[in-house]
């Protein structure tokens, strides 16, 4: 039971000279990163919600034609061109969705143009999506780099929104060219207000989606609204204020909202 006291010291004289052995090390040590964490993509359902779509005539029948020229396998470039409002948006968000779950797309990826589009943001839009991190400082690295990832994957649907005009090429954004997207099994979706852009993008196929019928636009309307019209004076002015909105979407959903809850005298107002 007694103690072997060289034994001890011996242990603790070695003990403290391997620390201060450590301690240089790190002191003059430069280490690298070993690992890093890889970001996954975002799940096309995480960020392209629609709420509570509904296709209308003319949705579905846009919807329906899309949908058939991204089995096409001829068909590299889909242009869906129509004015403001009329929906554009939500119809590709939704057909982004319903591709992915058919299973025709492993990724699907949007980013949004406008009229003053910023190819940093767009890159790091597209980017996100396919979980990959751009470091690279400018535009033209950024696209390289962003070409390689798209080639180097498998049936990518990549949806560019609110495209105003085609003094921008997709390659510089770091979009592959239809020969190459159809090397990879992948497929570029575009929006636009102008037929001219389909034309200038080079789309095989081009989708018009029109405004909605008088019917469609009432029902749509008084959905929004959360009201009915029983007498005939608030069924005219109701009926009224509807047609102002011309068959768009995006106004009938806003002003229903917006007189759905207010008094009878306010309607005829707004009317």
């Amino acid at each position: 039971m007694c103690l072997d006291l060289r034994w001890h010291y011996n242990l603790g004289k070695k003990a403290m000279e391997d620390k201060e052995a450590v301690n240089k090390l790190l002191e003059k040590g430069d280490f690298q990163t070993i690992s890093v964490q890889v970001p996954h993509p975002i799940e096309i359902e995480s960020t392209m919600s629609t709420g509570g779509f509904q296709a209308f005539g003319s949705t579905r029948k846009a919807m329906d034609q899309v949908m058939t020229t991204l089995k096409d396998d001829k068909v590299t470039v889909i242009g869906v061109y129509g004015m403001g409002g009329v929906g554009k948006t939500t119809m590709v968000k939704q057909v982004g969705a319903q591709a992915r779950k058919d299973g025709l797309f492993d990724h699907v990826i949007m980013a949004v143009f406008s009229q003053n589009p910023n190819l940093m943001k767009i890159q790091g839009q597209l980017s996100d999506m396919l979980g990959l991190k751009l470091q690279e400082e400018t535009e033209l690295g950024r696209a390289g780099r962003l070409k390689k990832r798209i080639l180097k994957g498998n049936k990518t649907l990549i949806i560019l929104d609110d495209i105003w005009n085609a003094s921008q090429t997709l390659t510089s954004v770091g979009i592959p060219s239809p020969f190459e997207l159809q090397e990879c099994n992948s497929k570029v979706l575009l929006t636009t207000r102008r037929l001219n852009v389909c034309h200038a993008m080079k789309s095989h196929a081009k989708v018009h989606l029109d405004v909605l019928s008088v019917e469609d636009s009432w029902n749509l309307f008084t959905k929004e609204a959360g009201r009915s019209f029983d007498s005939r004076t608030s069924y005219d002015v109701a009926r009224k204020v509807a047609r102002e909105c011309a068959g768009l979407p995006i106004a009938l959903i806003a002003v229903a909202r917006a007189l759905g809850d207010k008094d009878f005298d306010e309607w005829k107002e707004a009317a």
